[in-house]
């Protein structure tokens, strides 16, 4: 029943993602880099996980170039069986991975631990609670990490309450364009 749910609001919430133009993404992904350039986790941590947006994901890279500038480690995952992070340089050393998401080189890299991870999501709910894309990479990496988590969407993606499973893992903090949400 749970997971029927999920599909269905996947399902719906990634119709209506979809449907923004390349200047929405941009609009909005440059008010939530405006909310995360100002957060003192952001200004506090060394090494920073981003994930590299497909889609109309909220775009992290001009994110990643300002956080560099700032002097952070920037870190991404990579995927095989679960979620890795490894540092990278230049979105030139960036290949595509499984499910055709551009991803670090792992070759000659060794893993690092993010103090901070900006998580992507289908969509967030006021519980702190994410809907991910379904194949629990996140929430399996979460379960084992210490990092902060900043949950990051445009602000349609945040409802009132989401259907949970008990392997789903909480945010820490949820940022979108018109809000900061934490419990």
């Amino acid at each position: 029943m749970v997971q029927k749910m999920k599909k269905a609001l996947r399902e719906k919430l990634l119709k209506k993602r979809d449907a923004l133009t390349k200047e929405e993404v941009q609009q909005k992904s440059e008010a939530i880099m405006e909310r995360l350039l100002s957060h003192q986790r952001f200004k506090e941590a060394k090494i920073i996980g981003f994930y590299i947006p497909k889609g109309n994901e909220v775009d992290t890279k001009k994110m990643i170039e300002a956080a560099r500038k700032a002097g952070k480690t920037i870190c991404a995952p990579a995927t095989d069986h679960k979620i890795t992070f490894y540092p990278f340089e230049s979105f030139d050393e960036l290949k595509k991975g499984k499910y055709d998401i551009s991803e670090p080189e792992t070759q000659n890299t060794e893993p690092v631990e993010p103090q901070l991870i900006l998580v992507p999501g289908v969509s967030f709910g006021l519980c702190m609670h994410r809907l991910g894309y379904g194949k629990g990479y996140y929430d399996a990496y979460l379960a084992k990490s210490f990092a902060y988590r900043l949950g990051i969407c445009y602000d349609f993606q945040v409802l009132e309450s989401l259907p949970k499973h008990e392997n789903d893992q909480r945010m820490d903090e949820i940022i979108t364009e018109k809000r900061t949400i934490q419990l």
